[in-house]
């Protein structure tokens, strides 16, 4: 994957910003931050995600991890 575009299903590894209660606050290599729902992760940790919604307006994702 190249550049910033994400598309829906597209799996990329993203570094975990930050843990909520009910989701995880992530950032992809180039910057564009995102939502999972659920947890599993702590904060600084890489995990694989697949994007669920791209908004590319405000420059934002959706996803789920991947087990």
């Amino acid at each position: 994957m190249t550049g910033t575009l994400l598309n829906a299903a597209d799996e990329i590894d993203v570094v975990v910003v930050s843990v909520t209660p009910f989701a995880l606050l992530v950032e992809t290599e180039s910057g564009v931050p995102g939502l999972v729902r659920g947890g599993g992760a702590t904060a600084g940790a890489t995990v694989r995600v697949r994007v669920v919604e791209y908004d590319a307006t405000a420059m934002r994702f959706s996803a789920t991890l991947i087990a």
